[in-house]
């Protein structure tokens, strides 16, 4: 086998996707079980809400989407008094997961990629990794696509996430009178960064060069967040409802407005992929 990929949200079907439409040899796991009779679940499941740049670089099916969401307001912890952002574009929009993920799976099956729920990786030795619930696979490459807690990261000694943002989600139809839906949350991309992971993983194995693994380097994409990064650090300080309530009437003032609304909405927020493609390109 050419990839085992590990985790079947998203992110790791389109990176098995790419992967197989280049004629390697692809199979996906994930630990959660298909779903049972008359059920709507997958087995696999993720945030319902996509970004607009993810909705711009992937061809989700309009039917499984709802209407686009301009608006953003963020609260402090009083709950009074937003500060409401308007993008001029729609931003986000929600989604109809089950109908995504089986959207997702069929066409990264079509691609020619072996897709099998209900199977969890164990760990990885000398090409070899051990399943639970199917029989030991040799795999030239591993794609760990299992989450912030990635087992397979943590096996093959890469970087791990250490710290973690936590939080809720509620999808609520939209009131009566009103003009559109409105967002009041802020998410990151990541399905996008699949393109440059499936371009990488296939150079090394049709090249062999180490060097091409370092396109998908983890300084290189914290470097795109900077702006992210940098917000997350100063709110990540707040830690009492006062210091809170002050933060969030700085974005009141015109500047804290344009930052929080650069961070935001700007393309500049997004990582972009189109460069390393070329430069992987450029070295076939």
């Amino acid at each position: 086998m050419d990839v085992l990929v590990v985790g079947a949200g998203l992110a790791g079907l389109h990176t098995a996707r790419l992967l197989a439409r280049r004629g390697l040899d692809v199979l996906v796991i994930d630990r959660r079980r298909p779903p049972g009779p008359g059920t709507r679940t997958t087995g696999i499941r993720t945030t319902g809400i996509f970004v607009r740049r993810t909705l711009d670089d992937f061809d989700l099916p309009e039917h499984l989407l709802g209407p686009g969401i301009r608006d953003v307001l963020l609260y402090p912890p009083s709950r009074r008094s937003p500060v409401r952002l308007t993008s001029d574009r729609d931003e986000y929009r929600v989604a109809d997961m089950p109908g995504v993920y089986r959207h997702a799976r069929h066409a990264a099956q079509a691609a020619g990629a072996e897709v099998l729920l209900g199977v969890r990786y164990v760990g990885a030795r000398a090409g070899v990794v051990t399943l639970e619930g199917a029989e030991p696979v040799a795999a030239r490459f591993v794609v760990g696509a299992d989450g912030a807690r990635s087992h397979v990261a943590r096996d093959l000694g890469l970087d791990v996430n250490r710290r973690f943002l936590v939080g809720a989600e509620l999808v609520h139809p939209i009131a009566p009178g009103t003009s559109g839906p409105a967002f009041h949350c802020g998410l990151d991309p990541c399905l996008r960064l699949s393109e440059l992971a499936a371009a990488v993983v296939a150079g090394y194995l049709r090249t062999g060069d180490e060097d091409v693994l370092r396109r998908y380097d983890g300084g290189a994409l914290r470097a795109r967040f900077r702006g992210r990064l940098l917000l997350r650090r100063a709110f990540a300080g707040v830690r009492s409802p006062v210091a809170a309530e002050a933060a969030v009437g700085l974005l009141r003032g015109r500047a804290g407005r344009a930052l929080a609304a650069r961070v935001l909405f700007g393309d500049g927020s997004f990582p972009d992929v189109r460069a390393g493609l070329a430069d992987l390109a450029a070295t076939r």
